[in-house]
This record gives C-alpha cells, structure tokens and sequence, in this order.
C-alpha cells in the first residue's frame, strides 16, 4: 500500500528526531530522498546511520531564508527534474510565560514553524505546479489545538499552519496539489525522553497510562500517518489535520502525579 519508489521527496528538519524518521520512513519504501536542515553535519549523521539514505542530497539551508530555499529548489529540480512530495517538519520553540516573552521571541517562534514552511511550500508550488500533481504534508501539533502554557507563540503558530493547510489546498488542490497537516501529541523521541521525562522509565510509563490508548506516541506512529498522507490511499483527503495524539487524556487517579 505504502510503495514510493522513486517518488521525489524532500523533508526538512531531517537531522533529528520525527523528521529522522519520517526521511527514512520514505527511503526504506523506494523514495528518492533530499534532505533539509541548518546544519550539514547533522545531515550527514543521518545518512551515516541509515544505509537506504546514503545517496540523498543534503542541503544545509533555514527555511526562513526565501533565497536560501529557492536554490534548493534550483538543485532539486537540476538533480530531480522535480518534486513529488514536501514534510514541512522544520520547527522549534522554547519555554517562557506568555507574560515575559519579547515581541522578538514571539516572532522567532511564528517564523520557525509558520513562516518557513509558506515559503518551503511557496518553493515546491513552481515545481509541483508546473508538473500538474504533488502532496505536501506539514507536522503541527496538538499545542496548535489545545492550550499551550508557557508556550503561546508555538501554539499560535501551530494553529496558523492548520488555517494555512486549509487555505493553501482550497487555491492549490485545483491545480493537482494536495496539502494535509499532521499533529502529534507527545511523541517519545530520545530528546523528550530526557527533556520531559528525564528518562524515567517510570515517568513515562505513568503519562502513558493517562493516555486514552495507554500510551505515549513512538516516532513510528507520526511516520505511519505521513506516509498515508503521502500515499494515494489519501486522495481525497485535502486541508485536513489528522491528530495523531492517542486520544483523549483520562482523568488523574487519587494520589496519581500529574505529567
């Protein structure tokens, strides 16, 4: 169901983590990689790590840098002759009270995970247009959904890149363009692992429980609903988020810490 071969596919944010993973998801299933980060050497361990990679181009590049993008694009196009599928996976943010974040902190977060992935798009529109067909896919988050304390520009962004999925498929999905957004909930990449749970296995377990499912997400499971996204099985889904979260959160039991 899931065969890609030599689809043409860029990820950005592909040096770690979910984008590490969905990059390989693609690669392991025949597509014809490319991909995307600030920093080069980070690629360049991804592909280490992963045979299936070893002939994907990289491309050391911030997707906030309209120029920097465009010639990307450029040699995607010279080495490609085009592009098939976009993850819009790129993103960050940081903690702060909404009460003590600067305008400039704001605005950081808004470029990183709104801003970089209209212009990635806004790239991959002239190729896909032009081919007359493609699918991108952006990653989102619940934090787009739900309330984010301590995080409000990342939420905010969040949100936006939803209502930009929504908008960006009314005007493209004529032209044969069809864009979804994936939210995950909590995701246990080895960086969460440390940062939320300080690798407790006790701690994690424990969120777990809490979770409709019972349990907390793997990598695997935002990978498995990109790749759906991605796939013709999904060709008549357009401007949707698809909440890859585990459902619902139950209620704390008596004396139960809170995650």
């Amino acid at each position: 169901m899931y065969d890609f071969t030599d689809k043409r596919v860029l990820v950005t944010g592909a040096s770690q983590g979910i984008g590490e993973h969905i990059a390989y998801g693609f690669a392991e299933r025949g597509a014809r990689l490319a991909l995307l980060s600030r920093r080069a050497e980070k690629l360049q361990e991804v592909k280490a790590r992963h045979p299936n990679l070893v002939n994907a181009p990289v491309y050391a590049a911030d997707v906030r840098n309209e120029q920097a993008i465009a010639s990307v694009f450029e040699d995607i196009e010279r080495r490609f002759g085009g592009i098939d599928i976009l993850i819009n996976n790129a993103g960050g943010s940081f903690y702060a009270p909404a009460s003590e974040l600067s305008p400039n902190g704001f605005a950081s977060v808004l470029n990183i995970n709104l801003l970089g992935p209209y212009i990635v798009s806004k790239a991959a529109f002239r190729l896909m247009s032009a081919q007359g067909e493609g699918v991108i896919v952006n990653i989102g988050s619940v934090a787009g959904r739900d309330s984010s304390p301590g995080m409000v520009a990342y939420g905010a962004a969040k949100a936006g890149l939803v209502n930009m999925t929504r908008t960006l498929a009314t005007e493209w999905g004529p032209l044969g363009i069809r864009i979804n957004t994936v939210a995950p909930g909590p995701i246990l990449t080895e960086a969460a692992k440390q940062v939320l749970y300080n690798n407790s296995v006790e701690r994690i377990d424990r969120a777990g429980r809490r979770k409709s499912v019972g349990r907390l997400g793997e990598p695997q499971d935002v990978v498995n609903a990109v790749l759906y996204l991605a796939s013709p099985l999904a060709s008549f889904i357009n401007g949707t988020a698809l909440y890859v979260d585990g459902g619902p959160t139950v209620a704390s039991k008596e004396g139960e810490v809170s995650e």
